[in-house]
């Protein structure tokens, strides 16, 4: 079970907003339509920046990757293009 890091949780956020952006904005995420701005921004208002080694899902922690699993699952994003991703969560029982 993921615990409260903020760190990890920002990183994970940021690295879902990477990976299945459209246009800019994460399309799932209900407060990036409601405000019209991209979780990115968000980050960046909060003066968040990911490491300069930052490499996608692979340079999360442990803890990171189950948090960007969990955003995934909540808001139903697809997994089937994401090889890392299918990967950890078989390694971790969360898929078979």
């Amino acid at each position: 079970m993921a615990y409260f890091d903020r760190f990890d949780i920002c990183e994970a956020h940021y690295a879902l907003e990477v990976d299945y952006n459209v246009s800019g904005v994460l399309q799932e995420r209900p407060s990036n339509k409601r405000r019209s701005m991209s979780t990115d921004f968000q980050l960046h208002r909060m003066k968040f920046r990911p490491s300069r080694f930052f490499n996608g899902f692979t340079s999360l922690s442990d803890n990171g990757k189950e948090i960007y699993s969990d955003l995934v699952t909540r808001y139903e994003l697809p997994i089937a293009d994401n090889e890392e991703l299918r990967g950890w969560r078989k390694a971790w029982g969360i898929e078979q």
